[in-house]
């Protein structure tokens, strides 16, 4: 009685796993566009906080603008917003912190 319980317990396993796994690669499939924009967008904050770095390490005047605009950047990529809106918000950010850091 216990052996027909064992290989009934390894069939819903079985069963459970392989539609798990199924599941989870189809909303994988359905959300790669915006993981590949998230993935995009944190490349991006990442390098606007090396240009924020090197502005303050400077000691110029654009400090307190680099940091709002590193703050919003940051803001923007917590937000509960599609990936491609946080990716053109983050490159217009790029944009403006990398104008600050060339007119020192």
């Amino acid at each position: 009685m216990i052996f027909i319980y064992i290989i009934f317990s390894a069939v819903l396993l079985y069963y459970a796993l392989k539609y798990g796994i199924r599941n989870g690669f189809a909303e994988l499939e359905a959300n790669k566009e915006d993981l590949i924009s998230y993935q995009k967008s944190l490349n991006l904050f990442e390098e606007i906080g090396n240009i924020y770095y090197s502005i303050s390490a400077s000691q110029s005047e654009q400090v307190d603008e680099a940091k709002a605009i590193y703050n919003s950047s940051f803001d923007i990529l917590f937000s509960r917003k599609k990936g491609k809106y946080i990716f053109e918000k983050l490159t217009e950010k790029k944009e403006q912190i990398s104008k600050l850091s060339t007119k020192k």
